[in-house]
């Protein structure tokens, strides 16, 4: 199998795993979130702005979800395409496409409401970037699609 191939698998695993963790986090995050900000932030005098960011991040949360449910989605088509050595192709290209629209809803979601609570502007900045960066390579991939279907055309 080749260092490629090796890859792949363990992106796809890594995947599978973020799968089932977005899924648990589906129905359990108002608790984990409330548990954690409460531990790590304490109950102390700042009662109010801990409810005030649990009433932020929340909502976020599920806002992104399905944008990240369908990164996911579709990277996992993705990566099974690349193990099966099904590379250049429009398919391909569309996965790219549709992960990073979904890297750019996260964007925008995460900057409106990090008007409320800052910390979630790095989410924004951070998947901007990656979508960014996603495009980029999805031009890559959609010229070099271009120049294999040309080449398959040449006799």
């Amino acid at each position: 199998m080749s260092r490629t191939k090796n890859s792949a698998i363990i992106s796809l695993v890594i995947c599978a795993l973020s799968s089932i963790l977005l899924v648990v986090w589906l129905f359990t995050f108002p608790w984990f979130f409330n548990w954690f900000y409460t531990i790590y932030h304490g109950l102390g005098s700042e009662y109010t702005q801990t409810n005030t960011v649990i009433k932020i991040v929340i909502p976020t949360f599920y806002a992104c979800a399905p944008f990240a449910a369908c990164a996911l989605y579709m990277l996992i088509r993705l990566l099974l395409n690349i193990i099966h050595e099904v590379i250049f192709t429009v398919s391909n290209v569309k996965y790219l496409k549709w992960i990073s629209h979904s890297c750019y809803a996260v964007m925008l979601i995460t900057v409106i409401t990090g008007i409320f609570y800052i910390p979630l502007l790095v989410i924004g900045f951070a998947t901007g970037i990656v979508g960014t960066l996603l495009r980029v390579v999805k031009n890559l991939m959609d010229s070099a699609v271009t120049i294999k279907e040309e080449n398959d055309m040449t006799i």
